[in-house]
């Protein structure tokens, strides 16, 4: 992760390959996009290379579902960084 930001709610985790070149990890965020949707959860990517995994979050998301999306999402990354 190269860098995160956002306000309240909305937030972006940019995706890198190297902390200090932040060379963007454009087909790796794609892969976790797929492993996640593929689990079931939803998530669009932005930035000029698409490799920023935004997090669009309802203000009244309950606990539990915050605690699942977040599961997933580490399956995903665990997923697509093993190939």
């Amino acid at each position: 992760v190269g860098e995160v930001r956002g306000l309240g709610a909305m937030v972006g985790a940019e995706l890198v390959r190297d902390p200090i070149t932040k060379e963007p990890a454009k087909e790796e965020t794609s892969r976790i996009q797929k492993e996640a949707l593929k689990r079931g959860l939803i998530f669009p990517t932005a930035g000029v290379y698409g490799n920023v995994i935004r997090f669009l979050l309802p203000l009244v998301t309950p606990d539990d579902a915050l605690e699942e999306g977040l599961a997933i999402l580490g399956e995903a990354f665990q997923a697509a960084l093993a190939y």
